[in-house]
């Protein structure tokens, strides 16, 4: 018969369980401090920014025990004190990482966390305690910018409807600048520009080199007129323009001063007052436009002025007859339509109405001046004129 070998049996020692069993309760203990307080931070935070609960308590469970419970998940042996350690290594890092990406909001936001638990004062109270236990944060990253507000503009009631007679133009510019496209027109030759609004200028103005885009070249035999900049006193030439276009309102027959220092970077010149002085101007700055309304007394006489010379000759008679002859030169290539000159002599003023002048073409008119008190000096001006 063969031999046989007795079996070995070896009995577990009842202390080495109780070993082990105390070993994980205390692994644990370490990380049920500092994984209640990084799940109450988490929890803080998701409410400070008013997530949905369900929403809170599942991404912070996960953001402080997922990855311990997976590195447990995966150990073969110890997976109790793994999971207790990690637990805390893990929230401490959390903790400590807090301040980068949620800078001051730590405190606040652990009792929150834990107020969630219970809602009473006292319990309240033993959260503020625990918050103000813990370390001071350190100045690692500040608040988030706020975001730029995208503007909008502000919403307008319609327009107003506007009559034949009437254009609304949108402006440029803000402030002491104020502009608006016109087109020059001369020849077959036209040009449009920004152009400065200045009521305070008598004259239109062009630079030399827009001139010379419409095909003007001011000549010696142009009249002169002094402009008053804010450089000073500036003698300049006027020309003669066939015609501006403000939008659809046409203007014919415009005098044109030359201005090199009138321009800027935004416009090029002055629209002055020979020609917005035929319209009545609104400027309506919440929607930005300038609405021009033709006048009934279309006046040209700024632009008709410079390019003719007016005169006047008195005669007296036996028993206090008085005639006036009055003589208007026209030196411009455009017809003048009708003018009106002026009589004044002291307080008394009579108007003398002058006929149709052609271009290059001189107009004598004749009239007898009403019984008056003679005076020593008699004074002549144009009135009014239009091509």
């Amino acid at each position: 018969m063969g031999n046989r070998t007795p079996a070995l049996h070896v009995e577990a020692e009842p202390g080495g369980t109780t070993v082990r069993h105390l070993g994980n309760i205390a692994a644990l203990g370490v990380g049920a401090l500092p994984g209640a307080m990084a799940y109450a931070a988490m929890l803080g935070l998701g409410l400070h920014r008013h997530a949905e609960p369900w929403v809170i308590s599942l991404c912070a469970t996960i953001l402080v025990f997922g990855p311990p419970m997976a590195a447990a998940a995966v150990a073969l042996r110890a997976r109790a004190p793994i999971f207790g350690l990690l637990v805390a290594a893990w929230s401490v890092a959390l903790l400590a990482a807090m301040p980068v990406y949620f800078p001051g909001e730590r405190r606040q936001a652990v009792v929150t966390g834990m107020s969630l638990v219970n809602p009473s004062e006292n319990w309240e109270s033993l959260a503020r305690q625990v918050a103000e236990n813990l370390p001071e944060e350190p100045l690692l990253a500040k608040a988030e910018v706020p975001e730029a507000t995208e503007y909008e503009e502000p919403a307008l009631p319609p327009a107003g409807p506007l009559s034949d007679h009437e254009i609304a133009l949108p402006y440029e510019g803000a402030g002491r600048r104020l502009s608006l496209p016109v087109s020059f027109q001369q020849g077959g030759r036209t040009v449009e520009r920004e152009m400065m609004v200045d009521t305070g200028a008598t004259y239109t103005t062009l630079p030399l080199s827009v001139l010379a885009e419409l095909g003007v070249e001011p000549g010696p035999n142009d009249p002169t007129i002094v402009l008053h900049t804010a450089n000073g006193e500036r003698e300049a030439r006027v020309v003669l323009v066939d015609a501006i276009w403000l939008g659809d309102l046409k203007v014919e027959g415009v005098a044109i001063a030359t201005c090199e220092a009138c321009a800027s970077s935004e416009t090029v010149g002055l629209l002055g007052l020979n020609v917005t002085g035929n319209y009545n101007l609104t400027i309506d700055a919440d929607r930005r436009e300038v609405v021009f309304s033709q006048r009934t007394d279309r006046n040209r006489r700024l632009d008709v002025s410079p390019f003719t010379e007016l005169a006047a000759s008195l005669s007296r008679y036996p028993g206090g007859r008085i005639e006036v002859e009055v003589t208007l030169d026209n030196r411009s290539s455009r017809a003048i339509e009708a003018a009106t000159a002026e009589i004044r002599c002291n307080d008394a003023t009579w108007t003398v109405d002058l006929q149709r002048t052609e271009a290059r073409a001189t107009m004598d008119v004749r009239r007898r001046l009403p019984e008056h008190e003679p005076c020593d000096r008699y004074q002549v001006a144009l009135l009014s004129a239009s091509w």
